[in-house]
């Protein structure tokens, strides 16, 4: 997997800002923005290594057919649900609105120029990395 935690962590930032513009355009959010703490102020939901996640990512993105014309925006799709769900808990899994909001953050993402550059350049080490 090609995609550095660097990589990662600002990507996490703008889907972090994404989904508090949404919890305030809303006013109640669809999922919590950080991890519940303990009483000692750990987070109580352990996130998996970055190698785990990558692994996770690279095996589904190898599974999208070469010459799918949407494959780039599938595996960035992957990418997302893959760094929400880590940084959100894995309980996302189970709820269909979870992957409405993926939709409609994608989609936004897309939207804006300097967020989308940052995007195709994910999908190059994306796709190499699955290669």
């Amino acid at each position: 997997m090609a995609v550095s935690p660097l990589d990662t962590q600002q990507i996490v930032a703008v889907i972090r800002q994404e989904i508090v513009s949404r919890v305030s355009k809303v006013g109640t959010p669809p999922v919590p923005v950080e991890p519940p703490k303990t009483q000692g102020g750990r987070t109580s939901r352990q996130t998996a290594k970055p190698q785990q996640i990558g692994a996770l990512i690279a095996r589904r993105v190898k599974a999208i057919r070469p010459d799918d014309p949407d494959r780039g925006r599938k595996a960035f799709r992957i990418f997302l649900e893959s760094v929400l769900i880590n940084e959100l808990g894995e309980s996302l899994i189970n709820d269909p609105g979870f992957y409405d909001m993926v939709d409609q953050i994608q989609q936004q993402m897309e939207q804006h120029p300097a967020i989308t550059a940052a995007m195709q350049d994910a999908i190059g080490k994306l796709l190499k990395g699955a290669a």
